[in-house]
């Protein structure tokens, strides 16, 4: 949830987009994901489904009762320019410290060490007794808890791969979210963490990532959880406290992976791992499921041949 440089009401909205609305003139004090909405949110519907919450203004391609509408085809394309305009990104003058480069701005706690080459954006804030390694780049916006240790290379809050079709080719989407990271969190190496696109993309407390590991934005990674090298998740996944997994696994975007489950090595993740499970292969099964696949496969050849 984003809340607005100043509140609006929803016929300016209307009146920015070329709109019709339906409903009361609302006044609007942030900008949230549908599933996140209250009464002075202006949120968008891409595509119709149930609705939990109540926006006070929704972009929607249907009619949706309870909210204010504006009624369009293609409701996020709408939201875009409106996004870059209430959210650019802030203007940065940096300062050497220590050989980083600090914005103005930035929150450095005590006892923060920052390696050389480090990027500092606007709007950060570094708890106490972190450490940034060499070349660690933090973009604006990005919350580091205390004690964390960001190893060199490591990017947190680049934009996340996200873009929708234009009338002339691919849009980019504006990331206007952050980045925020609890206390006591290790990234290795080469790690990339893209921040969200209207809320954040989280990691819980004391949670360690190995080296290249990428986490897409608006993910939500619970306490203590161990992540392998070369993983990546993509957009909006949920993973549970005290999870463990292991090196390149992919997950699909919002798969959901319940807390204290494994994932074994190289597997696939599309939906949903229940708490406590371990998972292997591709498409990801329980263990037990794809030891009796794999002890079938050196069987194959003499079957084929029987048939």
């Amino acid at each position: 949830m984003l809340v607005l440089p100043q509140k609006i009401r929803a016929s300016t909205v209307a009146d920015q987009l070329c709109l019709t609305l339906v409903g009361d003139d609302v006044l609007l004090e942030n900008v949230a994901p549908v599933e996140e909405a209250g009464p002075q949110s202006l949120a968008y519907l891409q595509s119709p489904k149930k609705l939990l919450t109540r926006p006070g203004l929704l972009l929607s391609t249907t009619p949706v009762e309870g909210c204010s509408l504006l009624l369009c085809p293609d409701p996020l394309l709408r939201l875009l320019p409106l996004l870059s305009a209430w959210f650019p990104e802030p203007p940065a003058s940096y300062r050497p410290v220590e050989g980083a480069w600090v914005a103005e701005g930035a929150v450095i706690g005590r006892g923060v060490q920052l390696s050389p080459g480090v990027v500092v954006g606007p709007g950060c804030t570094i708890g106490d007794d972190t450490i940034l390694f060499p070349n660690v780049v933090l973009m604006h916006g990005v919350r580091l808890g205390r004690a964390c240790r960001i190893h060199a290379n490591s990017v947190i809050g680049a934009d996340g791969f996200r873009y929708h079709p234009g009338p002339t080719g691919p849009l980019r989407v504006p990331q206007v979210g952050g980045v925020w990271l609890g206390d006591e969190v290790e990234l290795g190496a080469g790690c990339t963490i893209d921040r969200g696109f209207l809320g954040d993309t989280r990691i819980g407390q004391g949670c360690k990532l190995d080296n290249q590991v990428h986490v897409a934005h608006n993910c939500s990674i619970g306490r203590f959880v161990l992540i392998a090298a070369q993983t990546g998740l993509a957009g909006s996944c949920q993973v549970g406290d005290g999870v463990m997994i292991g090196g390149q696994v992919g997950l699909a975007d919002h798969s959901v992976i319940g807390a204290g489950a494994r994932i074994g090595a190289q597997s696939g993740v599309h939906g949903e791992v229940p708490a406590g499970e371990t998972y292997l292969g591709t498409p990801a099964r329980p263990i037990s499921v794809m030891r009796r696949i794999y002890a079938s496969l050196p069987q194959l050849p003499a079957l084929l041949r029987r048939g």
